[in-house]
């Protein structure tokens, strides 16, 4: 009897014990109450990068220069910083005309020797091309008005320039150690102010419209002179 009754207990245990076991989660089982399903992130799209401005055609690359863009619209050339010996500075940078260089912006470009500036340029800053050594031909556009001081000095290969008609104001050491075979004057009013032609070795010939204020000056100073 006490065999029998053993067994039966011992059964029982068993019996327990198997209903407790866990049964495998499959995928179809439900989370469980009040559990957030985490959804799949999107990812972003890459968004485009923006796109440096442009300069025209032909122009020297942008890398060569810094500028800034100004709320009206413009662009000023704040400095150079090539080594080529052919230079184009871009009529526009983007939507933005370029109508001034800085000052000291092509200082001491040592390789330059020729610039192309743009037509629609204004402004030449103080010194812009200051020590440019190897400098041998610039064009300044008709459009510039003033040519402040030491603009053009040490410029010592610079042989010939002319300054147009447009030009009204200049300030001193204008062209100072220069070695300039010949100098145009196109503005029969524009004075001369103290330029640093009479320091030069070598006197160069001055071209000037008849009766221009600048002839006088270089006949009483011992210049050669071509009018007309």
């Amino acid at each position: 009897m006490r065999k029998q009754l053993l067994l039966t207990a011992l059964t029982g245990c068993l019996l327990l014990c198997g209903c407790g076991e866990s049964l495998p989660m499959t995928q179809d089982s439900a989370a469980p109450a009040g559990t957030e399903t985490q959804q799949p992130t999107e990812t972003a799209a890459p968004s485009e990068e923006t796109t440096a401005p442009a300069a025209d055609p032909g122009a020297t690359s942008l890398e060569s220069f810094t500028y800034e863009i100004r709320d009206d619209g413009t662009a000023v050339i704040t400095k150079y910083k090539g080594k080529d010996k052919e230079v184009v500075v871009p009529s526009s940078i983007g939507e933005a005309a370029v109508t001034e260089i800085g000052q000291y912006a092509f200082e001491a470009a040592f390789s330059m020797e020729r610039i192309t500036l743009p037509e629609g340029l204004k402004t030449i800053g103080e010194q812009a091309f200051l020590d440019c050594d190897s400098l041998k031909d610039i064009t300044i556009p008709e459009g510039v008005t003033s040519l402040p001081r030491a603009v053009f000095a040490g410029c010592t290969s610079l042989e010939q320039l002319i300054l147009p008609a447009s030009v009204t104001d200049t300030e001193e050491e204008l062209l100072s150690g220069c070695a300039l075979k010949d100098l145009y004057v196109m503005n029969p009013e524009l004075t001369y102010a103290n330029w640093g032609l009479e320091d030069m070795e070598e006197k160069c010939t001055i071209h000037a419209p008849e009766g221009a204020a600048i002839l006088t000056w270089a006949e009483e100073h011992g210049f050669p002179v071509a009018a007309g």
